[in-house]
């Protein structure tokens, strides 16, 4: 089953996949009861939290959970330590470590049974940003690489444009059914190409 928790404020969506384990896509801020309430009256029982990047609004939920974190290799020692690229204080001015956070990289799959999960790597929101495709449903969890009609910002600590441009390029020749980014409303995969940004590159056929 799927379960998906749009975000609300400054908390990231959030989404659930129950296979024969159940894995939890990004946790918002602490701040996200929407999500701990929703477990609750689901009665869930996550195995594993993936995060698609670093930041704070996708990762703040991770101390409520004991369980294993995921992250991409170039951001997950920023999300066991809290390093200031995680932009915690910004959001709280709390500070914490996460044990168990494991790295991930390039075409890793992570196999939940009834969902496979390939990991793709994109940075430009930050070094260590990935996506996830889920090839037999035709689903992409895009994280803040792409949203509908625009992509994540590059100007904050390890994102870069160029990186972005390149991790755009390769999303333009992924075809899926239905796109779920790091925020706001899902939307349909042709809509990738109908991106401006997306559209920019092409004509720059970069």
């Amino acid at each position: 089953m799927f379960h998906f928790i749009q975000s609300l404020g400054i908390d990231s969506n959030c989404y659930i996949l129950e296979g024969d384990k159940t894995a939890l896509i990004d946790t918002g801020t602490h701040q996200n009861y929407r999500l701990y309430d929703y477990i609750d009256e689901n009665d869930l029982e996550i195995d594993f939290i993936i995060n698609t990047h670093c930041h704070y609004d996708h990762i703040g939920g991770n101390k409520f959970f004991q369980i294993p974190i995921y992250a991409h290799e170039y951001d997950y020692l920023d999300i066991q330590n809290f390093s200031e690229k995680t932009l915690f204080r910004i959001f709280s001015k709390d500070f914490d470590s996460f044990s168990n956070v494991n790295s991930l990289k390039e075409n890793d799959e992570i196999d939940l049974g009834q969902y496979l999960l390939k990991i793709i790597h994109t940075p430009g929101h930050t070094s260590g940003s990935i996506c996830l495709l889920e090839e037999n449903k035709s689903y992409l969890f895009s994280g803040d690489t792409v949203f509908k009609g625009s992509v994540g910002r590059y100007d904050l600590p390890s994102g870069n444009l160029e990186e972005l441009k390149e991790s755009l390029k390769k999303l333009c020749k992924i075809k899926v059914k239905e796109v779920f980014p790091g925020h706001g409303e899902s939307f349909p995969g042709k809509e990738l190409l109908f991106n401006n940004y997306m559209v920019s590159l092409m004509e720059e056929n970069i």
